[in-house]
């Protein structure tokens, strides 16, 4: 018989993480379980993750992010959000052109947010990539803080494959 959620028993190191949770942020062992229990370990992003790349030239990257269509999106996409990117540069005192810049190389203005789910992808790097597992755990841990809050569906939101989410 195939194991449920319930019944599936998690890694110690997975549990370690939960009482330090738990004890740092008051949160019920069991409702953290309750999540973690639900992740899957993805090859996929492992090896994606594991890939080696080399640093290439501006000039390789120039068309592929400045380019008329490019361009016309973001127009787009900063009249549309024009009040929410002006609020967000007095609040935080980022100019809204490097916002926009930023959201359209990330995600081509929301148009590709990922297809990962991000409970599986910061558990699988938080965990099994040992090279930077410190620095997703503490991704994993503001994850987790966000579902708690109810601001993000922990099994359900979806993202790139090393965790990140969002417009």
């Amino acid at each position: 018989a195939k194991p449920t959620a319930t019944s599936v028993e998690l890694r110690p190191e997975i549990e370690a993480f939960i009482t330090e949770l738990a004890d740092k942020h008051a949160i019920p062992q069991a409702e953290l379980r309750a999540i973690l229990r639900e992740a899957r370990v993805q090859q996929s992003i492992l090896r994606a993750m594991s890939v080696q790349t080399t640093a290439r030239p501006w000039h390789r990257y120039r068309p592929i992010y400045v380019n008329p269509d490019r361009v016309a999106g973001g127009l787009r996409f900063w009249n549309r959000h024009a009040d929410l990117l002006a609020r967000a540069e007095r609040e935080y005192g980022v100019p809204a052109e490097l916002i926009v810049a930023t959201i359209g190389v990330e995600t081509v203005y929301g148009s590709f947010t990922g297809t990962h789910r991000v409970l599986d992808a910061l558990t699988t790097l938080a965990f099994d990539f040992p090279r930077r597992a410190e620095f997703f755990r503490g991704e994993l841990e503001q994850f987790l803080l966000l579902a708690r809050e109810g601001v993000v569906d922990p099994l359900r939101l979806r993202g790139s494959y090393a965790g990140a989410m969002g417009v």
